[in-house]
């Protein structure tokens, strides 16, 4: 089974360049709390300018927000949403990842 893709927004964005993601921020600090989990997931960091072309090829122009962590085509893990465009499973809200990372590989989960 190959690992899925989280799609992460690179820090320092916006006119000043002095902009976050504070989700992405929460999945990159889950990192830095669990290293281990960084081998079961592709991680990509990608610009926040839209359109954010890998996401909407995988997930559907409606679909770009970041984090989002998605599942190889055909994959269904249970309890998942599936986009409707390219019937691929997907989550897209931070802590959501980590509590999946954290059930799915037995490491922490949030709180």
């Amino acid at each position: 089974m190959k690992k899925p893709q989280l799609f992460l927004l690179k820090p320092g964005y916006g006119k000043a360049a002095d902009q976050f993601c504070p989700d992405c921020a929460l999945v990159m600090g889950y990192f830095d709390y669990q290293p281990q989990m960084r081998e079961h997931v592709d991680i990509k960091l990608i610009d926040f300018d839209r359109p954010r072309h890998d996401l909407v090829k995988l997930l559907g122009e409606d679909l770009q927000n970041s984090p989002a962590l998605i599942f190889s085509e055909g994959e269904r893990p249970q309890h998942i949403n599936l986009s409707e465009k390219t019937n691929r499973a997907y989550i897209n809200d931070g802590r959501a990842i980590c509590q999946w990372l954290g059930q799915t590989y037995g490491g922490l989960v949030p709180s």
